[in-house]
């Protein structure tokens, strides 16, 4: 009987090591498939095991409570299982060691903050962006209104002196050997010349009036002896001028003009005994023109004319063609061309060459026996010289006057601007350290 006892009991014995064992062995199984779990998928599997041991442990510490004191109540329990939990964590610190590594941080909240940032930052371009609009349009007028354009080019006083070479030529066209009369030229003769043109109102407006201006231009000859038929060398004396008002009609580059002057031209040689060798000439004439002056540059121009002669009077002085012994009853018109450019040297200063055609038709009218019908008398010039030229404020091809100080205008807008420009970067700052 006792023999049967003690197998009963070592029988027993057995059956609880061989469970104790097992259980160990499921705890040991656990902890390494925790192991595994965290080293794979990070701080979220470790958690997980955590959570699978905690009843695990719980339980076991349970049923060992229960086992020596089934009485113990809730409080006791909850203990023993917090304990039970640290410890366990702690052991799985020690076991996992370094392979343990905090969760790293979520990049969602630089992601998001960048984006905020960058949300911001555009927002903020958004806002400078209309006030830079109007600032960088007021720069561009204000330089605009500093820089010169071809129309401010335009001149207020134009002035030149110069030097001529005069080549006339005048030709009879029938029975002029009957009369008496004959063929003369000159090739060349000098002239001493001047010129100018002066727009007044260019000096303080900038509309229309700054178009209107004066105009005018002289011419002598000198040093010129006349060989006549006989052989006899007789004094010559030759000049002519006209002056009156130009309208200038500027389009950018192109500046076309009208104008319109009264003028004289006159040749005359010193008479002969023999008065029908050459009649003097003295022409009155009104002149209209056209014109027009291209800019090439800010410092070369070429200058054209076109002008029509309206004689009023050939000469009728005593020994000129309407005298009572020559042609009372001759008439005469004429037209001229001209064509000059001018180069600034440097500043004011400018030197301007051309040449001028002008010729006058005379119609005798005659009466008499032989009959002259008429003369052609031509004269052409080469010219060059020096010239002065001081620029206005600008004209245009029309509007109201207007006081002219761009500069004032000019250094108010830019004060502006440079304000506008301060107070926007010191927004822009505040802004940026906020």
């Amino acid at each position: 009987m006792k023999t049967l006892v003690l197998g009963v009991a070592a029988a027993m014995a057995l059956a609880s090591l061989e469970a104790n064992a097992a259980a160990g062995v499921t705890v040991e199984l656990k902890r390494s498939a925790s192991v595994s779990g965290g080293a794979s998928h990070g701080g979220m599997t470790l958690a997980k095991a955590k959570k699978r041991k905690r009843p695990a442990g719980g339980s076991s510490s349970k049923s060992d409570a229960g086992d020596d004191a089934g009485g113990d109540d809730d409080a006791g329990g909850k203990s023993a299982s917090a304990s039970s939990d640290s410890s366990d964590e702690s052991k799985e610190d020690e076991l996992l060691g370094s392979k343990k590594t905090p969760a790293p941080k979520p990049a969602a909240k630089p992601i998001a903050k960048d984006d905020s940032d960058d949300s911001s930052s555009s927002d903020k371009e958004v806002v400078k962006k209309p006030a830079k609009a109007p600032k960088s349009v007021e720069t561009v007028e204000a330089k605009a209104s500093e820089e010169p354009s071809t129309a401010s080019a335009a001149s207020a006083l134009e002035f030149g002196v110069g030097a001529k070479a005069l080549f006339r030529n005048l030709t009879w066209t029938n029975d002029a050997r009957a009369a008496g009369l004959g063929p003369y030229k000159l090739t060349p003769g000098p002239e001493t010349s001047a010129w100018f043109e002066f727009y007044p109102a260019a000096f303080g407006t900038s509309g229309f009036a700054a178009n209107v201006g004066l105009f005018g231009k002289l011419d002598y000859g000198f040093g010129v002896a006349t060989t006549l038929a006989n052989g006899n060398n007789v004094a010559t004396k030759f000049r002519d001028f006209h002056a009156g008002v130009k309208v200038r009609i500027p389009f950018d580059a192109f500046v076309p003009n009208v104008s319109v002057a009264y003028g004289q031209q006159v040749f005359e040689v010193a008479q002969q005994n023999q008065p029908t060798d050459l009649p003097q000439l003295a022409y009155q004439f009104v002149r209209p023109s056209l014109g027009a002056r291209y800019y090439v540059s800010p410092a070369v121009a070429i200058d054209g004319a076109l002008g029509y002669l309206l004689v009023l009077d050939p000469g009728s002085g005593v020994n000129h063609v309407r005298a009572a012994n020559y042609f009372p009853n001759a008439t005469s018109f004429g037209f001229d061309v001209s064509a000059s450019v001018v180069f600034r040297v440097s500043g004011a200063i400018g030197v301007r060459g051309g040449a001028d055609l002008r010729q006058y038709i005379l119609n005798m009218n005659d009466k008499t026996t032989p009959t002259v019908g008429g003369a052609v008398d031509r004269y052409i010039t080469a010219w060059a010289g020096i010239e002065v030229a001081l620029d206005g404020q600008g004209a245009s091809a029309g509007g109201d006057d207007e006081p002219v100080k761009p500069s004032k205008r000019s250094r108010r807008r830019h004060a502006k601007s440079d304000d506008d420009e301060s107070e926007s970067s010191d927004d822009s700052k505040s802004e940026d350290s906020e």
